[in-house]
């Protein structure tokens, strides 16, 4: 007789034997429990009280359950069926906790604003849409990634998150999703949609951006000698009567 699995919809075990471990390895919590779970399997299967099928379909199970990585910490186990193949995300840290807070806070500070539009954002808020207004004001778009955004601004990930979300939530940013089917996806692409954002970061420099100068050109050392010395050249054979005459001499 055929048993419905409530656990997993769909699924059909031809066992209530096959049903019980099922049900005994969604309840796992540590990879030994999953490894007896895995020997009561195989000695059911011995002796004829599940099947070949069931027992490679819960032989799945068992291995979808277990850790992703050497990285994931025992007791978070991935959900039966969605096996991911990316490694999890590590914590984003920054190396200099006093740089990252100056600079959040020069340029949360900045001018990157209009002054009707800063009291919405806080000041890690503000530090961040300034990363994204001075990219936006270089390259007319904004594709960093949400890690390169947090480590230029000098806050977290969950900060950026914010802080776009309230921008776009506000009508000042447009965000546009790039999905990769069976890959990662890339960067969301941001632009400004906002047109007096867009007039004030256009008459104003980027604090996100160097503010340099135009060096003046420099002509290289030895023409400047060779220039010099065939202009005294000249003045002294001109003066011996031997070689052009200068301007303003009689």
């Amino acid at each position: 007789m055929m048993v419905a699995d409530e656990i997993a919809p769909g699924t059909t075990l031809q066992s209530a034997a096959a049903v019980k471990l099922y049900r005994d390895i969604a309840c796992c919590e540590s990879p030994d429990q999953l490894d007896a779970v895995g020997r009561l399997l195989w000695g059911a299967n011995a002796e004829g009280h599940v099947s070949d099928d069931d027992a490679t379909f819960l032989a799945a199970c068992i291995q979808t359950r277990r850790p992703l990585s050497h990285r994931t910490s025992i007791g978070r186990f991935a959900v039966p069926g969605r096996l991911s193949r990316f490694l999890p995300r590590r914590p984003q840290r920054s190396s200099d906790r006093r740089a990252s807070r100056d600079r959040r806070r020069t340029l949360g500070g900045s001018s990157a604003l209009p002054d009707n539009l800063r009291h919405h954002f806080t000041e890690g808020q503000r530090a961040v849409l300034c990363v994204i207004a001075g990219e936006i004001k270089r390259c007319g778009i904004c594709d960093f990634p949400i890690d390169k955004i947090a480590a230029l601004a000098g806050v977290c990930r969950t900060t950026v998150q914010n802080a776009i979300h309230e921008a776009r939530r506000l009508g000042l940013l447009k965000i546009t999703e790039r999905p990769q089917p069976g890959r990662k996806n890339l960067s969301n692409l941001v632009e400004i949609v906002s047109r007096e954002w867009l007039a004030w970061i256009k008459r104003g420099p980027s604090a996100a951006r160097p503010i340099g100068s135009n060096f003046a050109k420099t002509v290289p050392p030895t023409k400047s000698a060779d220039s010099t010395k065939k202009g005294l050249g000249d003045e002294m054979r001109s003066l011996d009567g031997h070689g052009p005459p200068l301007r303003g001499v009689a």
